[in-house]
């Protein structure tokens, strides 16, 4: 039994005439007839009954068509698994979050770039369950994330932060160390958008200490919300690895807030065992465990 067999029993079923599926096969009808002939000796019983030139499915075929129609698509879908890894072995498909996209994956690239100069990134983004998804669904081999956990990806830790109470040098929270929640709860504040992870984070702090803070903008992004208090719009909590450099050059300040749980959101490199890698990707996953010593 051959697949050449199979689709000759394919298209004859679709189109109950043995002339018809050679044409759509590019096969001749006696080319046709004589596969169909040897499947059919091969399972011991008659797949077509046959009535002058007209053919029709018997029992047998009829039982048998789904499974054949099975190998047929299994073959398929294994031939393009193998195609695409062959014709994008120097792609490296990744989703990340809006943040990673800013500071953290352009390092890796580049870094990873100078070894492997005909590499071809292919980077999507969005949050961290739009980023899981993708990877769920095979449209990209590699996430990163702020961590979460699901039972059918396996995560890489990439760096650790904590969110931070973040205002411009010229705020008067800039002159102190630390403040009550009480006092952030007066002050214009940023925050992000319903529904992200952060925001429930943020959100459910606040609730905790029965308090509620004076929001006067809701952004969807961590560099939106970083951008607005550069522009000493109100205070917002932001990554660390985000306003590192703000922080160091004084142009932004963060102050400590009483009683206030630490807020922690690290990164996580995330994979899909059952969406198989090229051979960029393998060296990426390699490269990735090398630097982060996993």
């Amino acid at each position: 039994m051959n697949l050449d067999q199979i689709e000759a029993f394919i298209y004859a079923a679709a189109t109950g005439s043995f002339s018809k599926a050679g044409e759509m096969l590019f096969m001749s009808q006696p080319s046709v007839s004589t596969k169909i002939k040897s499947l059919e000796q091969q399972l011991g019983a008659p797949l077509f009954e046959r009535t002058g030139k007209e053919i029709y499915l018997s029992e047998e075929g009829k039982a048998f068509l789904p499974y054949a129609e099975k190998i047929s698509t299994n073959f398929q879908d294994g031939l393009s698994t193998i195609k695409k890894m062959d014709t994008s072995s120097q792609e490296l498909s990744i989703a990340a979050v809006y943040s990673s996209v800013s500071y953290l994956l352009p390092k890796l690239i580049n870094a990873f770039y100078r070894d492997h100069p005909n590499i071809k990134p292919i980077i999507y983004t969005g949050h961290s369950d739009q980023v899981l998804k993708m990877v769920l669904d095979h449209d990209v081999s590699l996430g990163i994330v702020r961590s979460l956990y699901h039972t059918k990806i396996e995560s890489i830790p990439l760096m650790k932060d904590e969110m931070l109470l973040a205002c411009h040098s010229t705020h008067p929270l800039s002159a102190k160390r630390q403040i009550s929640l009480e006092e952030v709860s007066g002050l214009p504040f940023i925050l992000f958008k319903h529904e992200t992870f952060d925001w429930t984070l943020i959100h459910n702090a606040f609730e905790r200490a029965d308090i509620k803070p004076n929001v006067v903008m809701e952004v969807d992004s961590i560099e939106g919300a970083k951008q607005m208090v550069m522009e000493n719009m109100g205070i917002s909590f932001l990554p660390y690895f985000t306003i590192s450099k703000e922080l160091a050059s004084k142009q932004l300040y963060t102050v400590d807030i009483k009683e206030f749980p630490t807020i922690k959101r690290n990164f996580d490199l995330i994979t899909n065992p059952s969406n198989p890698f090229n051979s960029t990707t393998r060296e990426f996953m390699q490269f990735i465990k090398k630097r982060f010593n996993n």
